[in-house]
């Protein structure tokens, strides 16, 4: 999930220079990128607690997110990566500790919050 959290937050800031600068899609879409790039933060900790190495890499999203072209294209395709990640959050809740369960249950909900706004943008 880190990896796939990372990419998002970097395809985030290459779908971001779509849109004029501060205009209402560009502040949804940083939105949505300051909480990618918190839950990379989150996720990490939740890592090194536990004692986990992991991995720095980006996911495959990224490449797959930025070859399509167009903006609303892009927040579309989006939509779809962050309606992947709630189910693998909702899929790991079960087997995580109460620290976790609590964190994964804010990412998710903060992916909710980011499908809504990019559903009214296109």
């Amino acid at each position: 999930m880190l990896e796939a959290e990372r990419a998002g937050a970097k395809a985030l800031v290459v779908f971001m220079d779509d849109w004029p600068r501060n205009g209402p899609e560009w502040k949804v879409l940083r939105r949505i990128h300051d909480d990618e790039a918190h839950n990379c933060a989150l996720i990490g900790k939740l890592l090194e607690k536990t004692g986990t190495p992991y991995s720095h890499a980006t996911g495959k999203f990224y490449e797959k997110a930025v070859a399509v072209k167009g903006g609303k294209e892009r927040i579309a395709f989006l939509v779809r990566g962050l309606k992947w990640a709630v189910k693998q959050f909702e899929a790991a809740l079960p087997t995580l500790d109460r620290e976790a369960q609590d964190a994964f249950t804010r990412m998710r909900d903060s992916h909710l919050r980011s499908i809504a706004a990019c559903e009214r943008l296109i």
